[in-house]
């Protein structure tokens, strides 16, 4: 049987995936790099879109739409008394250089640039990232500045886009690791439990193969952009849950008589 296989019963049978303690811890481990490749698509999509459309967005208004600034002692500079907000394609931007704004009041739904008095924000469907000025604190940064690193970027982005997602692969495939790991401890105290004789090298291969529902799970709902409440905890649950099931197929120990 091979991974795909494997995937597609571990999303229905706790019984195969009771059966896929007895194979190779390589086939295994194959099996987690698998499952991370999967998790990371969502967010793939997402840096590549971004990476590509929106800097030329925010390249295009810095060039026609936004007003000359500088950066100067962690805060950013210009003429304008007013925030401005420019609309392009799915990408908004922000400029505020009065402090009007705060990073509290902008939206996390979409796609925005904030140039804010103190910081610039970055959001990405949901995801925020926030870096203070204050980090070009002993030199002076212009806007022609700012446009000559979006161009590098842009003329480099093959390159640095496999480098960045191969970077966040091996990140989250420690992570993936990580959780296996310390499922597999749980199984063998689930295992206790219900009276199953299972080690941990078994217990960690039931524990892989138990991660795939809530993978794909939460794999679908990023791609389609729905928020989860208290995501990590229905993600722990239930690959629990299927654990205990896929354990409980363990047949009992005999009695000895």
């Amino acid at each position: 049987m091979n991974l795909f296989q494997q995937l597609y019963k571990s999303i229905y049978s706790p019984k195969d995936i009771s059966a896929f303690r007895f194979q190779g811890i390589g086939k295994t481990i194959r099996y987690v790099f698998l499952l991370t490749l999967i998790s990371i698509l969502p967010t793939t999509v997402q840096f590549i879109t971004f990476a590509s459309s929106s800097l030329q967005s925010v390249k295009e208004a810095l060039k026609t739409e936004l007003p000359s600034f500088s950066i100067e002692d962690g805060s950013l500079s210009s003429e304008i008394n007013q925030p401005m907000t420019v609309e392009k394609d799915d990408m908004t931007i922000i400029f505020d250089s009065t402090g009007e704004i705060e990073e509290s009041d902008l939206d996390i739904d979409g796609n925005t640039v904030a140039f804010l008095e103190k910081h610039l924000v970055v959001i990405n469907d949901g995801n925020k990232q926030s870096n203070a000025y204050s980090a070009f604190s002993d030199f002076s940064v212009t806007d022609e500045m700012v446009i000559n690193v979006i161009d590098s970027i842009l003329s480099l982005k093959w390159i640095l886009l496999p480098a960045a997602l191969l970077i966040l692969y091996l990140f989250t495939s420690g992570l993936m690791f990580l959780k296996v790991t310390i499922f597999a401890m749980i199984g063998v105290f689930i295992a206790k439990l219900i009276k199953r004789n299972i080690n941990f090298s078994r217990s960690w291969r039931i524990a892989a193969y138990s991660a795939t529902v809530s993978t794909l799970f939460f794999t679908l709902m990023n791609l389609l952009q729905t928020s989860i409440a208290a995501a990590p905890m229905l993600d722990w649950f239930v690959l629990t849950v299927i654990m205990y099931l896929a354990i409980k197929e363990i047949p009992q120990p005999k009695k000895k008589a």
